[in-house]
């Protein structure tokens, strides 16, 4: 810990803590075969479950940042977690369709308190020269998470011949996300007692530049930062910018959950892979998505010195192509399926650290649980009615099921993205804040 600066020690930590979260939805979407099988759910009946958690996981995204500015990150975490474990455990007793309905809904309600808190410490103990890689390093929660849970889950399931046990074991590991925030994660640099003054002087350089406040003065730096740029709720939407982020976080999130979602259905209903292979299989996708994902946050900020519209407008330019081309594959020509898989991995992963950057950027740390909050909250809501409209879109017929028109919705998605992200200005001399309306 001592050969790297604090703020990293923190960013591995969350991405560490969040993996373990996300097990649930990995594990949950790649034994779905299984699973409705058993239950006796249909494909409609899977896509109200995704409706449903996502549903609720909105509204609590935009709570919990209220609550976070409020109260503190640190301990949304730990409720957060809690959660979870009861939450996982729960799926393991799960005998009917209405319980599977009411779990998933409940799930997404408690457990959607996971990721603000997060994102509010990195935003924090980072400045705008590495946010953009400290939120990539967190969006491995949920991109890497896939690429190894998905083949645990599925060969821990074959091998036990039971998938309830893979939810039982899950909902122990809670307690090592519950030990780690609670040792060493801190909300902002000066609770933590061994803070240096080259990590003070790191995280609030922006602040200092803009004379929001003196080096060295930190003791009351958050209240000296919202006596000039606090926000109100209405005054978010005043930021072209921050309406944009809105609707690319929209298409990144119904990206995100059409990949976990449905590309294990689709690989076990049009190619007929065995269980074990689709994990294999899934887990290309997420592979390459983790090299996206930081490839294009380093570029952020590095090369294009904050300026977060290029990798955002990349990655959905280049991730379009290979979504129609996906919608067309009729039978499992592994090259194909493999090059396609890893292209929507890569390009579809590509803009999580610059545009999860951009709240912070534009306003201030101080006010991004309420900003990322909203933004989160929306886009999930809308991802809950993409889920139905995803099943609506599957042609089941006597060959068998049809997932094409599905994809050719999610590709028109991503193309509304390409029109979002050109709206989005940040980098050097864009970066502005709405000062608090007298």
């Amino acid at each position: 810990m001592k050969s790297i600066p604090y703020r990293w020690v923190i960013a591995i930590t969350l991405f560490a803590a969040y993996s373990i979260q996300y097990l649930d939805r990995v594990k949950t979407n790649v034994l779905n075969p299984v699973i409705a099988h058993d239950v006796g759910l249909s494909v409609s009946d899977l896509g109200t479950g995704a409706f449903l958690m996502l549903l609720f996981y909105g509204p609590s995204q935009y709570l919990s940042g209220i609550l976070t500015d409020k109260f503190g990150a640190k301990r949304i975490l730990i409720f957060s977690v809690i959660a979870w474990s009861v939450m996982t455990a729960w799926m393991a007793h799960i005998q009917s369709r209405d319980e599977y309905f009411f779990r998933m809904a409940l799930f997404g309600a408690l457990v959607g308190t996971e990721y603000v808190p997060s994102a509010r410490i990195l935003m924090r103990w980072f400045n705008k020269e590495g946010r953009a890689r400290a939120q990539a390093l967190l969006s491995w929660a949920w991109i890497l998470t896939p690429a190894w849970a998905s083949v645990f889950a599925t060969q821990f399931a074959h091998a036990a011949g039971d998938w309830r046990i893979v939810f039982y074991v899950t909902a122990a590991f809670g307690v090592v996300p519950l030990v780690m925030i609670a040792l060493l994660v801190f909300d902002r640099p000066e609770h933590y007692k061994k803070a240096t003054p080259a990590d003070l002087e790191y995280a609030y350089r922006d602040e200092i530049e803009r004379g929001d406040i003196r080096e060295g003065s930190y003791g009351d730096a958050q209240k000296q930062i919202l006596e000039k740029h606090d926000i109100k709720f209405l005054d978010l939407f005043k930021n072209r910018s921050y309406v944009a982020v809105i609707f690319v976080d929209i298409v990144m999130q119904i990206t995100l959950y059409g990949a976990l979602t449905w590309i294990p259905l689709y690989l076990s209903d049009v190619f007929h892979f065995k269980l074990q292979e689709m994990g294999l299989w899934s887990a290309l996708y997420f592979g390459a998505g983790a090299v996206g994902s930081f490839s294009s946050s380093y570029l952020s900020d590095k090369v294009f010195s904050g300026n977060r519209r290029i990798m955002i407008l990349t990655c959905f330019i280049g991730l379009a192509p290979f979504v129609f081309l996906l919608a067309t594959l009729n039978e499992a020509h592994p090259g194909m399926l493999a090059f396609c898989l890893c292209g929507m991995g890569f390009f579809g992963n590509m803009a999580w650290g610059p545009f999860l950057a951009v709240p912070a950027e534009i306003f201030t740390p101080e006010v991004y649980g309420k900003a990322m909050g909203f933004v989160n909250g929306a886009a999930y809501t809308v991802a809950a009615f993409s889920a139905k409209i995803f099943a609506a879109l599957v042609v089941v017929n006597e060959a068998g099921k049809d997932y094409s028109l599905g994809w050719v919705f999610i590709g028109a998605c991503v193309l509304m993205g390409i029109i979002a992200a050109s709206f989005i200005q940040t980098g050097p001399g864009k970066t502005q804040a709405v000062a608090r309306t007298a």
